[in-house]
């Protein structure tokens, strides 16, 4: 997800990241299909080249065929201050350097262990507890199929339940679907499916309705902002991609008519799904919002806008909608029968504040049980005993960068390029920008993610840069050209940011990189287009699914819309397009190869990874850690209870 430095429409907790970072790029644009936001680990964002922050959401990525080792796993995961039990442990299996558990597997498939029980179980929980946060803007839609911001997933994951799921060790976990099996080819994938029922009128859940949930996100009129991700899917690009106004309409039905035969139900309990070409990464897609299972009757009964309706919006998820005052609040009560077990809150209340200041004042004044944390006001939290006490910090799946212009002088030389980036003092701009929030970052990928790799990273050294610019042609910085890094002109933090690495950049290099501010609907109408007027920028990246895929293939692969101008690497191409093939466990040691590989060739110069800053009730219990969260409330909410205070 590419975005511009703003914070207009986030999700509170996540909001520090964006101002630690830079402009943000997610998954959500590349390939097409739609203009929307990705949710993420920070604030909202939109597509490959929009101006918002960006989600950071975990979802979605694929494996192949081929069987995982096979490990016993238990079915529900520990949760954060929970003393795990013998039932709530899960041993991540031995997998390459850097990789977060590939190998734990439900014995017969490729999933691991559905992440049962509810937070209602525990002795010590309060029955009527309301947990109350901050959404942050109001939402566009929270239509699963349309939807793209981190604040509207945040609405839509307590509602309905994915085809599949997503561990705290980023594994594709069994959910709705409690098995996959997955043909020698690696193209077609049968889930098989246990009772659910829709919350509001007892209906099951049957294959057939996540069928048409996931055609629906394959429909131009429909429309989604996330539908690129399905492209995998025989006919899904085409008929999404088609105008309705220029396609006759015997061709328009014939496109729906394969995308139904590619997605479909066998029986009530059998769902089929017709790939193009194998993708191991396809399991994490079907763990995403946009197989949250939308009843058509809903659909039926209010057409493009039947979320509107809280009496029509209605899933299989732990939580019911009972009321939503529009940019005030939304209201949520506990399915007493959500299959995994019953949620360990009565209720979950979110408040819309967009003022980081006004949420953290919330808080202290107890209006708030849990609140994201702006980085500017990280010295205070850390000077007040309480309030450090209940502060949580977790590096966050996003990596900001420098980018360049590949193509043209003077970043066509790669010794120029990875000058920049020995030029940059990342421990100083940590300090010095984010107020201590963060950690550096020499590699596109985050530590914890499949493929990520030590073997090289960028790192800060002076001298070296300074040796690579002088065998570039350019001695302490003769003779290189003055350039423009321009900034949003409606941010202060995005001047900050340039004013830093142009002065960082001066006393290392001697070079003259003026910061230059740009309305920020011309610069991302730049970023969008590639355009080599930027010969420098900052931009950054924040995952919609944990697996390498989501990053290195979509980013910087097979000329991606998303990578620096110029960039389009043989090599590289190559090492992606084999790993995205292959599943996880087999794929990881090249995904690091390539991850080396863009480090080393550095088409763009990588500086930080954020920190998400969470504040959290020491009352609020049984919430999950995951590798880039610190509390989960996208896959496992009905973990979460309170303690009575």
């Amino acid at each position: 997800m590419k975005v511009l430095q703003q914070l207009s429409s986030r999700l509170s907790v996540l909001a520090a990241l964006v101002l630690i970072g830079g402009v943000l790029l997610a998954a959500c644009g590349a390939g097409g299909g739609g203009g929307g936001q990705t949710p993420g680990t920070t604030g909202n964002a939109t597509k490959p080249t929009t101006a918002n922050t960006p989600s950071g959401g975990t979802t979605a990525v694929t494996t192949k065929p081929t069987q995982a080792p096979q490990t016993t796993a238990a079915a529900q995961t520990p949760s954060a201050g929970q003393t795990p039990s013998a039932t709530t442990t899960a041993s991540p299996s031995a997998g390459p350097t850097g990789t977060v558990g590939l190998g734990t597997t439900v014995e017969g498939t490729n999933l691991a262990p559905a992440l049962m029980g509810g937070g209602a179980s525990q002795p010590n929980a309060d029955p009527n507890a309301t947990l109350t946060l901050n959404l942050g803007n109001e939402v566009t839609t929270v239509d699963p199929q349309v939807e793209s911001f981190v604040n509207e997933i945040a609405i839509s994951s307590k509602i309905f339940a994915p085809l599949l799921a997503i561990n705290q060790r980023n594994q594709v976990a069994a959910n709705v679907a409690t098995k996959m099996q997955v043909s020698k080819d690696g193209k077609t994938y049968t889930f098989t499916l246990r009772d659910t029922k829709y919350t509001k009128t007892g209906r099951t859940v049957t294959a057939s309705d996540y069928a048409y949930a996931i055609q629906r996100a394959c429909s131009p009129v429909v429309n989604g902002n996330y539908s690129s991700i399905l492209f995998d899917i025989v006919g899904c690009q085409a008929w999404r991609t088609a105008d309705p106004s220029k396609t006759p309409k015997s061709k328009m039905q014939q496109m729906q008519t394969t995308v139904q035969n590619s997605i479909k139900a066998l029986d009530p309990h059998t769902l089929q799904i017709k790939l193009i070409e194998p993708a191991g990464y396809f399991p994490y897609v079907m763990a995403t919002w946009v197989t949250y299972p939308t009843p058509k009757e809903s659909v039926q009964k209010g057409g493009a806008n039947w979320w509107k309706n809280v009496d029509l919006y209605y899933g299989n998820g732990p939580f019911k909608l009972v009321s939503h005052t529009n940019k005030q609040q939304w209201v949520f009560e506990r399915n007493d029968d959500y299959f995994r077990g019953k949620p360990g809150l009565a209720k979950i209340v979110y408040k819309e504040i967009t003022s980081s200041q006004t949420e953290f004042l919330a808080y202290k004044q107890g209006q708030f049980d849990i609140a994201g944390l702006d980085s500017t006001l990280l010295p205070q939290v850390l000077r007040d005993p309480t309030l450090k006490s209940q502060l949580h910090r977790q590096i966050g799946a996003n990596t900001f960068y420098m980018g360049f212009d590949n193509k043209d002088k003077p970043f066509n030389n790669q010794k120029v390029r990875l000058a920049f980036a020995y030029a940059l003092d990342r421990e100083r701009y940590i300090k010095q920008i984010s107020n201590g929030a963060g950690k550096p970052a020499g590699s596109f990928l985050y530590p914890g993610i499949a493929g990520y790799q030590t073997k090289f990273q960028q790192k800060y050294d002076p001298a070296k840069a300074k040796q690579l610019l002088a065998q570039a042609g350019y001695p302490n910085g003769r003779g290189f050209p003055t350039l423009e890094l321009n900034y949003d002109n409606t941010d202060q933090s995005a001047k900050q940011r340039a004013i830093f690495w142009s002065q960082n950049l001066k006393s290392v290099l001697n070079v003259n990189i003026t910061p230059t501010p740009m309305d920020p609907a011309q610069l991302q109408t730049y970023l969008s287009q590639r355009s080599p007027k930027l010969k420098i920028y900052l931009l950054g990246w924040i995952q919609d699914y944990p697996h390498p895929q989501d990053w290195l293939s979509l980013v910087f692969g097979n000329n991606s819309s998303l990578a620096p101008y110029g960039w389009n690497d043989p090599h590289f191409n190559q090492l992606v397009n084999k790993a995205d093939k292959l599943p996880i466990q087999q794929a990881a040691p090249i995904y690091q190869q390539a991850d080396a590989y863009l480090a080393q060739q550095a088409p763009v110069a990588f500086y930080v990874h954020s920190e998400i800053l969470e504040l959290i009730k020491p009352y609020v219990k049984g919430y999950v850690r995951y590798p880039t969260d610190p509390m989960d409330m996208t896959w496992q909410p009905e973990k979460i209870y309170e303690t009575k205070h």
